[in-house]
Parts: structure tokens; C-alpha cells; sequence
């Protein structure tokens, strides 16, 4: 009896190249569009996250407004409101009869933002004479995340971004200014003769020092 050889089935070197030929085309226009929806994702959830920080800033800052006599200061004078470690920022006074570190304590329970809760983010919050606020920069996990009184709008960037204005940086806010809120006077209509503190504390000013806005 006579028992034909079967032939072996599998893929041959020239099938083999096409496949793997198809596989990198594949991967070529697949993972840029994959990071480009994860990058995506991450400034969605810091801008969820500043949203979140701005309506607790502002609940605890309206009731300092509400309760403090001491809320506006003289022409080109900051009062801190809120802070981390319970000192004024630098070059401004604290508001009398508060607390501060349980005011920033507060603002961070309230947002129930977790990078804030566990100590790895950090934000700078102003607000205005009206008790109202102005602009928050908050940073976490390497992206930095804004909001704009003038614009009414959410932003966020990662730190180190290319920006049509520059490169994104919050080496500014991060020497002093973190994990506090601030009322400066100069923000007000009228209440400062100094240009160059008015623009720099303005929401545009802001922006242009991170490197996203136009100076």
C-alpha cells in the first residue's frame, strides 16, 4: 500500500514579510492615534479636576468674604487667605482671625481632588476684592491645569509642552506660591498706579508667565 507525503501547511518567507509589512503599517497609524487619545484623557481629567478645586475655593472664600472685615487692602498690598503650611505667602499679610492651614485644608477636602488629599498636586488660587476667583493654576501628575476669570475657561497643558507662546512652566507660582490662596490688590480696577503688577497679575499676565498665552 502506497501512503502519499502531506504537505506541510504554515506560512512561507514572502508571506511572512507581508504580514509583518502589515502589522507595522498598522502600528504606524494606530499608536499615534492611541497617545494621542490618552494624552487627551489625562488634560480631560485635570481640567475636571480644576473645576472641581475652583467651586471649593470659591465656597470657602465666599464665606471668608461674607465674615471679614479685613478682606481689601490699601493700593499694591496681598492678603493670604488660605495655606498649606500656615504662613502668609511672601509679601502679603494673612487675613486676621483666620486659620489658614485650616482654610487650605478645607479647600482641599471640599474638591475631593486626589492628588491634593494625598499631597502629589499642588495649586495657587487668587481671587479678586469681590471675593471672587480670579484664576486658579493647579498642577498634578505633570500636567497643569488653569482657569481664567476673564475668559471663563478650563485649560490644561503638560508641563513642558510647546506652546505657540513658549514652553509651559510654573517655575514662577512653584517658588512661593503654591498650596495658598491670595487676594492681591492690584487685581481690582483702580487700585494700582503700577502697570507692570496689573498686567502681571491680570488673567493674561498669568498666562503669558506659563508659557501659554501672549505677553
Amino acid at each position: 500500500m502506497k501512503y502519499s507525503k502531506s504537505k506541510k501547511s504554515g506560512f512561507t518567507l514572502v508571506e511572512l514579510i507581508v504580514v509583518l509589512t502589515i502589522l507595522a503599517i498598522l502600528a504606524a497609524l494606530l499608536i499615534p492615534a492611541l497617545t494621542g487619545y490618552i494624552e487627551k484623557a489625562k488634560k480631560n481629567k485635570v481640567i475636571a479636576e480644576t473645576r472641581m478645586l475652583h467651586e471649593a475655593v470659591q465656597t470657602v472664600t465666599s464665606e471668608l468674604y461674607a465674615g471679614s472685615a479685613q478682606w481689601k487692602v490699601s493700593k499694591g498690598g496681598s492678603t493670604t487667605l488660605a495655606s498649606s503650611s500656615g504662613n502668609p505667602v511672601k509679601a502679603s499679610s494673612a487675613l486676621a482671625g483666620v486659620n489658614l492651614k485650616d482654610c487650605y485644608n478645607e479647600v482641599v477636602k471640599l474638591s475631593e481632588v486626589p492628588s491634593l488629599q494625598d499631597g502629589s498636586g499642588h495649586f495657587f488660587a487668587i481671587i479678586n476684592g469681590n471675593g471672587k476667583v480670579h484664576s486658579i493654576i493647579y498642577t498634578a501628575r505633570g500636567y497643569l491645569g488653569l482657569y481664567s476669570s476673564d475668559t471663563k475657561q478650563y485649560e490644561a497643558y503638560k508641563l513642558g509642552e510647546k506652546t505657540d507662546y513658549g514652553t509651559v512652566s510654573d517655575t514662577f507660582y512653584s517658588n512661593g506660591y503654591y498650596n495658598s490662596i491670595y487676594y492681591i490688590a492690584a487685581i481690582d480696577e483702580g487700585n494700582s498706579t503700577d502697570l507692570i503688577v496689573s498686567y502681571a497679575w491680570s488673567c493674561a499676565g498669568i498666562r503669558a508667565t506659563l508659557g501659554v498665552g501672549e505677553s
